[in-house]
């Protein structure tokens, strides 16, 4: 068997063509294999219909970024197709399976070492009397075959998914996919068969699904939240979970009052969340200052979409960084970190409760579209050695109790133990303003510059406690560097491992970002490229801001929704842009 064998699908339709329900069936069959993989969805910014398409890369080993480079595409309709030229890029012998009615072949399908295979999908559905609805099992089927995979993998997948429903409707999903399965009548369509040495059923999670499962495990109870493009799913995943553990969800009118919700749930000693996207954290801006004020824990995950405003909804982007970071009136702390695939949501969303509990502060996670909505096939995750989150609660309570005491800035690094409602004498008063220690409105201004030196203060331990989140990927004995965060940090990986001058340094948090750790990794590197998908170069300013590069480092970015291919950095240095 070879090492690291891998194959690339797409799936391209519209609306009722069930591409993504046959690409997540195609995903979960091959994690029952043993199998790894990753699914990733493109749509246009349409509320139901249009085009749509699934690019999936499966592999004998952990698979880090779908490859535009397609051994097999399924395309109902070419006209669906030319939308997606940008994303896929048949290969030499590539087999199209296309609709049997098309006719005008575009130009990306006309390579003559490509089998275009035409299939009379409504025909087939037609000819053996079943529904339009079975077309996504049916293809399902067809593609089974062409990728030489068992059938019986295909019908347990089947049956798992409709075990809810009745016989019947098992029975007859599963002679759409025989059907399917049974259509292609070549035995070798020239894709080389995966083959394992051991199967293994692993999981299956979007990072917006993992998000929500790990939060949970890490103590989560609450979470309040509005429905905004990609997170979305986050705020479906946690109305199945919480309920199983005593939690409460609400969907609150917008994101501003979802936040206050999860501030009052806080304030209560409940561990609380919410997420949006770059319009929604834009609302929420005030409130993250009122929780670092008076110093309440809440959870914010920023599934960043593409743009400003309202953007691209459906696209990829790493454009709210700074907003995380410096975003907010006044002065006051906040944790940022940012989770590099869907298995590292776990970690990150562990991190991310540690962090607000026990230093008492707004954490904001900055996931993507890249990141939110793909699906990825991982290998479980042991979380007992995450990190526990914790809040610091009064041994005793008596008349003295002051929940913003300033004793804490020698004591506690700033951080003071938190008297919860119902707790016998800790009656305390809670204003955005800025207080006395005891909670009252103060507008005295030495009291101000007391208070700011307390909350900050935190930072100080947070920095140590969080020195060595950070991962070095690449030749340790490399010349050159590379700085790569968040969904761009896999390409990163897979392009150093075919560069051996260049490692890579990947940050897993960047607020406060862990210098000392990268001084080190760049105390003998020749030069620094920091490559990242905004248009301004966002992590490249910040780290040179607080005087981590200096003006040598080159930054590589760009926008366009699109999430970035290895090939996209070996163009950039190929043109000189890093050289």
């Amino acid at each position: 068997m070879k090492n690291n064998q891998s194959l690339n699908i797409s799936l391209i339709g519209s609306g009722g063509d069930g591409v993504m329900s046959s690409a997540s069936m195609l995903l979960k069959t091959a994690a029952q294999m043993g199998l790894y993989g990753m699914m990733m969805q493109s749509y246009g910014p349409q509320i139901r219909g249009g085009e749509a398409a699934a690019h999936i890369t499966l592999g004998t080993e952990p698979v880090r970024t779908v490859d535009k480079i397609k051994d097999l595409i399924v395309c109902f309709r070419f006209s669906d197709a030319v939308r997606f030229e940008k994303e896929i890029q048949p290969k030499k012998g590539c087999i199209i399976l296309y609709g049997a009615e098309e006719k005008d072949i575009p130009k990306i399908f006309r390579d003559n070492s490509q089998q275009q295979i035409p299939i009379a999908f409504n025909e087939i559905l037609e000819k053996n009397e079943l529904p339009e609805i079975a077309k996504n099992i049916l293809v399902f089927g067809i593609i089974l075959k062409a990728l030489e995979m068992d059938l019986e993998h295909g019908k347990k997948c089947v049956q798992d998914i409709f075990a809810h429903k009745t016989v019947a409707t098992v029975s007859s999903n599963l002679r759409a996919l025989e059907i399917g399965y049974h259509y292609l009548q070549k035995d070798d369509l020239g894709i080389e068969k995966l083959l394992i040495e051991q199967e293994m059923v692993r999981p299956v999670f979007t990072g917006n699904e993992a998000s929500a499962h790990a939060a949970v495990a890490a103590g989560c109870r609450f979470y309040a939240g509005y429905p905004i493009t990609p997170s979305s799913e986050i705020l479906e995943t946690m109305y199945e979970l919480l309920p199983k553990v005593g939690g409460r969800l609400i969907q609150a009118e917008d994101e501003i009052a979802a936040l206050g919700m999860v501030i009052g749930a806080s304030f209560g000693g409940i561990p609380a969340m919410t997420a949006t996207s770059g319009p929604g954290l834009s609302l929420m801006t005030e409130l993250l200052g009122l929780s670092s004020m008076v110093e309440i824990p809440v959870v914010v995950v920023d599934c960043q979409r593409a743009g400003p405003a309202t953007g691209l909804p459906s696209r990829t982007e790493q454009s709210d960084l700074w907003h995380a970071i410096y975003g907010g009136h006044g002065d006051f702390p906040r944790v940022v970190l940012a989770p590099t695939d869907v298995r590292d949501c776990y970690r990150t969303l562990f991190r991310a409760f540690h962090c607000a509990e026990n230093f008492q502060l707004p954490v904001i996670v900055l996931s993507d579209a890249n990141i939110a909505q793909r699906s990825e096939v991982i290998d479980p995750v042991d979380t007992s050695h995450f990190p526990v989150a914790k809040r610091l609660l009064p041994e005793r309570i008596d008349e003295n109790y002051k929940r913003f005491n300033l004793e804490a800035l020698s004591d506690q690094n700033g951080i003071n133990a938190t008297a919860l409602p119902g707790m016998s004498g800790g009656m305390h008063c809670i204003a955005g303003i800025e207080h006395t220690e005891k909670g009252s409105p103060s507008a005295d201004g030495d009291l101000h510059e007391e208070m700011n030196l307390k909350r900050f203060k935190k930072m100080e331990l947070l920095k140590e406690t969080t020195a060595d989140w950070f991962h070095i990927y690449g030749n340790l004995k490399a010349t050159h560097a590379l700085i790569a965060w968040g969904s761009s940090a896999g390409v990163a990986r897979e392009w150093v491992l075919e560069n051996p001058d260049y490692a890579v340094f990947i940050p897993e948090i960047l607020h406060p970002f862990p210098q000392k750790g990268l001084k080190n990794f760049l105390a003998e590197k020749k030069s620094v490229v920091v490559w990242e998908m905004n248009f301004q170069g966002q992590l490249c300013h910040h780290l040179k801001a607080i005087g981590v590069l200096d003006e040598k480092a080159i930054q590589i970015s760009r926008s366009g929704g699109l999430p970035f291919q290895t090939e996209n950095l070996s163009r950039s240095f190929n043109q000189g842009e890093a050289l």
